[in-house]
């Protein structure tokens, strides 16, 4: 399974990794570090020509250069994107919601812990793409 995970903070990123690990999946990890980088990889354009496509994305809401928000904006049918939304606030959820989709089962606050990544839908993606 291929799994793109859009955070700037170092141990947010090895935490999601460990927890990744934890639970047994056989995974590999891209990960880039600022909104622009995301969209550059989620269209395949510039140097991420070759990069996988991603089973799942895990993207952090406040990111360097663009937002996570922005990041979806600029990518077409982003609605259609495997998306689970990390982030320590609770105040964006509503706009996740209203312009992507993005159900609040989909929303992850950090830090991410087994259980509350086992609780959401983004587990769901998981066991889906486990299976296949």
């Amino acid at each position: 399974m291929e799994v793109l995970a859009i955070e700037d903070n170092p141990a947010d990123r090895w935490w999601l990794e460990h927890i990744l690990q934890a639970l047994g999946l056989e995974f590999r990890l891209s990960w880039v570090t600022d909104g622009a980088h995301a969209v550059e990889f989620l269209l395949k354009r510039g140097t991420c020509t070759q990069v996988p496509t991603p089973d799942l994305i895990f993207l952090d809401v406040h990111l360097p250069l663009l937002d996570g928000i922005d990041v979806l904006r600029q990518v077409p049918h982003a609605s259609e994107l495997p998306i689970c939304v990390l982030t320590s606030s609770e105040k964006e959820r509503p706009l996740f919601r209203d312009e992507f989709g993005i159900l609040d089962s989909n929303y992850l606050l950090k830090p991410v812990s087994e259980a509350s990544l086992q609780g959401s839908a983004c587990f769901t993606l998981l066991q889906k793409n486990r299976q296949l």
